[in-house]
């Protein structure tokens, strides 16, 4: 009896890891396939997942970078994602190292829909609007805009339903004179997660705000320019067309990519955004009175969030372009160290002239503990992305976003007009040391407490100049994946991706034409003429990609055609 009973135990268990590896597995697919039919173009043939911390990107560095981490830390990043401490000890040979050690790293990205990738919180402060509390409902960034539009009583057209989210509304009449909104790139739970106690002023504003602890990036690609948009404009790219950072072609045997907002020959380009953001048609609504502000050094993400300025008309939603406007939207310019603008649809504020890059690095390094040093503006220059991904950044962008809201808001007394201003900024350089050096490792921990610091002494700016009649809204673009070095994840290339699958084609075809008319990182547009006439079929495609290894592994776990992909709801 006893042995029986001990039998149908053990089945029991076997019974129930079985259906909660069944679960887990469904789930995963059943994001992708969410996020695929919210996403793709029309063009679109395939969808391609990769296995869990596996990078697909473009060969973007060669460079080695020394990285500082904690053993503590990384154990905790280490058992939140389900891998080897023993692996990686074996590995990095962590039983010789002291408590804190080093290690040269290459780079990490993110696309996927993946957790590490997708999940992300949401602070919303702003007590005369919001009910404060610590909230489990899944929420997108697409929300966003309409959290807005709800408490401006405004009818914005791409408004979704917020039925789920009444219950975080207050009755209240009067409106915000600002409404304010801070990204904080690659600044999903993972990063928050991975250095607690990093971020003092955002713990404190959990539990004196509305804060969801299930936001989630819930389109392909989790990337700056996409997230960015729906943040902006409250769309998904199967609409706004706006659908990865960039796009990759190949022709004359050379891999080509195309960044977002690029028009021809090197142009700007904000046809693309085929969506008015929330900016623009608040702006409209209000006469063109509201002030609108989006910085970020990157204009991706700049653009992402304040729309089209005097350009907008989107098949004449009402914009007229020689129509006066105040929408300060900026970014870097990298190669001249300063900043810039796109003149035909924005202006730039005044103090961006005080904020030149390689100026701001002399005359701060003596108070700012880094990981670089430059010598001349030269070396800075070749320096630049850990320049962008240090204090330096954080500290310039808090500075230069609060002296624009002071001259083009505050000195104007538009702060008192009742007519609510957008500000939208994004803090980037948690982005860029990510990437760089890994979100896990003691940088990473630096740029995340010099930004929340920047968040408060912002906060507390508003406070100032506002009272509390402003709502500041906190949130993040995107997470990322774990370091390869760190989750033993594989990297894949475009050079070489392009490469094996137009090994299906005649030798002397290859260096002439691709089967891929375009990819990017998780969508895949073929060449059906070309595969006409060699009589290659979509079958034979996509084995050739399941096909492709790296390091003797397989890199893609799943390809699903477009007739694959379901219409969801949600």
């Amino acid at each position: 009896m006893i042995v029986n009973r001990r039998m149908k135990d053990n089945l029991f268990i076997v019974f129930a890891i079985g259906i909660v590896f069944i679960l887990l597995n469904c789930k995963w697919e059943k994001d992708y396939k969410r996020a695929a039919y919210l996403s793709m173009q029309p063009d679109t043939d395939l969808i391609l997942a990769p296995y869990p911390f596996y990078i697909f990107d473009r060969e973007a560095r060669d460079a080695i970078t020394l990285s500082h981490y904690s053993k503590e830390e990384i154990k905790n990043i280490l058992e939140e994602h389900e891998l080897s401490w023993d692996t990686l000890s074996d590995q990095w040979k962590l039983e010789l190292e002291e408590e804190n050690f080093t290690k040269e790293v290459n780079y990490t990205s993110h696309y996927t829909q993946y957790t590490y990738d997708t999940e992300i919180p949401i602070w919303i402060y702003g007590p005369k609007w919001f009910h404060n509390g610590i909230y489990s409902d899944e929420i997108f960034q697409q929300h966003i805009p309409s959290l807005y539009a709800k408490i401006l009583e405004f009818d914005f057209s791409n408004k979704l339903s917020l039925d789920a989210f009444e219950k975080i509304f207050k009755i209240q009449n009067e409106k915000p004179e600002i409404i304010v909104t801070i990204v904080v790139d690659q600044g999903g739970r993972q990063l928050y997660k991975a250095h607690k106690g990093a971020y003092p002023f955002l713990e404190s504003l959990s539990s004196n705000s509305v804060y969801f602890k299930k936001g989630k990036v819930a389109h392909l690609e989790s990337h700056t320019a996409v997230g960015h948009m729906a943040i902006g404009t409250g769309a998904f790219p199967k609409d706004a067309k706006v659908f990865s950072n960039e796009i990759y072609t190949y022709s004359e045997g050379k891999v080509k990519h195309r960044p977002v907002y690029q028009g021809t020959n090197n142009s700007f380009d904000l046809s693309e955004l085929k969506s008015s953001s929330f900016a623009d048609e608040w702006d409209l609504f209000q006469n063109n009175e509201p002030v609108i502000i989006s910085q970020c050094y990157a204009n991706r993400a700049a653009v992402g969030m304040a729309g089209h300025g005097k350009e907008f008309n989107i098949n004449t939603k009402k914009q007229n372009s020689l129509q006066p406007d105040a929408d300060y939207v900026y970014w870097q310019d990298v190669k001249n160290l300063n900043w810039s603008t796109y003149s035909n649809a924005f202006e730039k504020p005044l103090a961006t002239g005080k904020y030149n890059l390689y100026p701001f690095y002399l005359a701060n390094k003596t108070n700012i503990k880094t990981h670089f040093e430059a010598s001349n503006p030269i070396d800075f220059l070749s320096k630049i992305h850990h320049f962008q991904g240090s204090e330096f950044q954080v500290k310039m962008d808090g500075a230069l976003f609060r002296e624009t809201i002071e001259e083009t808001i505050v000195k104007k007394n538009k702060h008192q007009d009742g007519k609510t201003d957008l500000a939208y900024l994004t803090l980037k350089a948690t982005d860029a040391v990510g990437h760089l050096y890994g979100w896990e490792t003691k940088e990473a921990k630096q740029v995340l407490q010099a930004t929340d610091e920047e968040i408060k002494t912002i906060f507390e700016f508003l406070k100032t100049h506002y009272g509390d009649n402003f709502v500041l809204l906190v949130t993040a673009d995107h997470g990322a994946a774990p370091m390869p070095e760190i989750s033993n994840g594989l990297f894949l290339t475009h050079e070489t991706f392009f490469k094996s699958v137009n090994e299906l084609l005649p030798e002397s075809e290859r260096n002439k034409s691709s089967l891929i008319n375009w990819i990017t990182h998780s969508q895949l547009s073929l060449n059906k003429d070309l595969m006409k006439q060699y009589q290659i079929s979509e079958d034979t495609i996509i084995q050739k990609i399941l096909s492709i290894e790296v390091n003797q592994r397989k890199f893609f776990r799943k390809i699903w055609k477009r007739n694959e992909i379901p219409n969801v709801s949600f």
